[in-house]
């Protein structure tokens, strides 16, 4: 099962590249140690989701329904993908996912005219914050897994998953002109 983790990741991480890859691009530091660093602190975050989501995945294992939330789980993503209007993964901004997107908003600006040396893996932390249905599913999944420690490896894995594509995006991206980019992030989701 970890293995979807990290395949899912990486199949996703084309969303990302449309959702994140302006926050990528303005990720202060030239060097790939600054792009790790951002990668590194959005997986943190993740993991710190999967361990919080672990709890509510242990208490129903203990309880004996793991098999049952994993079905539910399993089907409750297949009908938000099938039958919502979110099928690219785009949430509203609303309620409890509007004051995270704002809280994120405020932190990250300054962070990116930082010239410190932790503000990419900070960026990175942030980042991970932000509303993302991707995250979400991810998520869902990570509940099934039964336990703390299982659902946080199931978000490290998620996590490690996107970076290559976000990593490679943000070596060559550069290259590329705005127009084009901007073209890019329309197309990807």
């Amino acid at each position: 099962m970890y293995w979807s983790a990290f395949v899912f990741g990486l199949l996703g991480s084309f969303h990302c590249v449309g959702m994140c890859g302006p926050i990528v691009l303005a990720v202060p530091g030239k060097s790939i140690f600054s792009k790790l660093l951002y990668n590194i602190g959005r997986t943190i975050t993740y993991a710190i989701m999967g361990l919080i989501i672990g709890i509510i995945g242990e208490g129903f294992s203990l309880a004996g329904y793991q098999q049952s939330l994993s079905v539910i789980v399993g089907a409750a993503m297949l009908l938000i993908i099938l039958f919502t209007k979110y099928k690219h993964f785009d949430l509203p901004l609303s309620g409890a996912v509007s004051k995270i997107w704002i809280f994120s908003k405020n932190k990250l600006t300054p962070l990116f005219k930082s010239e410190s040396a932790i503000a990419p893996l900070l960026i990175g932390l942030i980042n991970g914050l932000l509303p993302c249905g991707l995250v979400y599913a991810a998520i869902f999944a990570a509940v099934a897994m039964g336990g703390m420690l299982e659902s946080s490896l199931y978000m490290i894995l998620f996590g490690l998953g996107t970076a290559p594509l976000l990593i490679a995006l943000s070596i060559f991206g550069n290259f590329l002109s705005p127009t084009i980019r901007t073209k890019f992030n329309k197309v990807v989701p």
